[in-house]
């Protein structure tokens, strides 16, 4: 009785994370609130892959979470970022689910710095969906398009632009179900405000082009070298979010976790190393 209730609830509550859409990954967005479209990170490279350009070291990472702390719906995958020159390549690979229902994404990026002050990039994501041994599943290609633009020494513009090619999951499985659903189409757009070297603020919204818009909004605060404390606000269902990370030597911690008032907490852990 437990997995079909949890089924009914993947469904019901978290219908916007199936067929594809991009769910969110990375503790140090996930503390902000799910922002961070003109942050640098190797997780840009689930958010917004211009970010990846920023990056001047091969850094590789892992992450894993909960979903409302359920086991059905735990988040796992890994990333490496490659500087190359200009450039930046990354890949990544992620899985959400269980048994009767997962979604696998695997993916490559190439980010490039045009100029001191702006960044773009291309991905492409293979997405896979199983709907258990007895009904089978589908697969299909999406593209992704991001920018970074500094519009001042403090503040930053951030767009990214998640399957504009309209890829759709279409299959017939060996029971009556029938899988037909078109992957998200989503618009993403921010700003970034650096208060200072210690205080950075972040506000966006995104736009699925059958759906409501979803505002995020995001602090940062570094009080030391080694610490950094983040929170958050996301609307699209409202939650509270919190974050903590820990940078030791070549290593960074972080630390996450979101509240939706009805289906309880999200914790997130991910870790990513630098190479020198």
């Amino acid at each position: 009785m437990r997995r079909p209730l949890l089924s009914l609830l993947l469904l019901l509550s978290l219908s916007a994370f199936a067929g594809g859409d991009p769910l969110p990954v990375g503790a140090r967005f996930a503390g902000m609130g799910g922002s961070g479209l003109t942050l640098i990170d190797l997780w840009s490279v689930r958010l917004n892959p211009a970010g990846l350009a920023g990056l001047d070291k091969p850094t590789a990472g892992l992450f894993y979470q909960r979903h409302f702390l359920s086991e059905d719906l735990a988040h796992q995958g890994l990333a490496f970022a490659l500087p190359v020159g200009k450039g930046t390549f990354g890949v990544a690979a992620d899985r959400f689910g269980y048994s009767l229902y997962n979604e696998t994404r695997a993916s490559l990026a190439y980010a490039m710095r045009l100029s001191e002050g702006l960044r773009a990039a291309v991905q492409v994501n293979y997405l896979s969906v199983q709907l258990g041994n007895n009904y089978g599943g589908t697969s299909a290609f999406a593209a992704e398009l991001g920018v970074q633009a500094k519009l001042t020494d403090q503040l930053w513009f951030g767009a990214h632009l998640y399957n504009p090619n309209r890829a759709k999951l279409d299959a017939k499985t060996e029971s009556t179900v029938t899988l037909d659903e078109r992957i998200p189409t989503l618009l993403r757009a921010g700003l970034g405000y650096l208060v200072s070297t210690k205080l950075t603020m972040t506000a966006e919204v995104e736009k699925d082009i059958d759906r409501a818009e979803r505002f995020r909004f995001g602090v940062e605060y570094m009080p030391s070298k080694v610490l950094f404390l983040r929170t958050g606000l996301s609307t699209g269902p409202v939650q509270a979010h919190f974050g903590v990370g820990f940078r030791v030597k070549q290593m960074d911690i972080d630390l996450a976790v979101s509240v939706r008032s009805q289906l309880g907490p999200t914790p997130m852990l991910n870790l990513n190393y630098r190479f020198k």
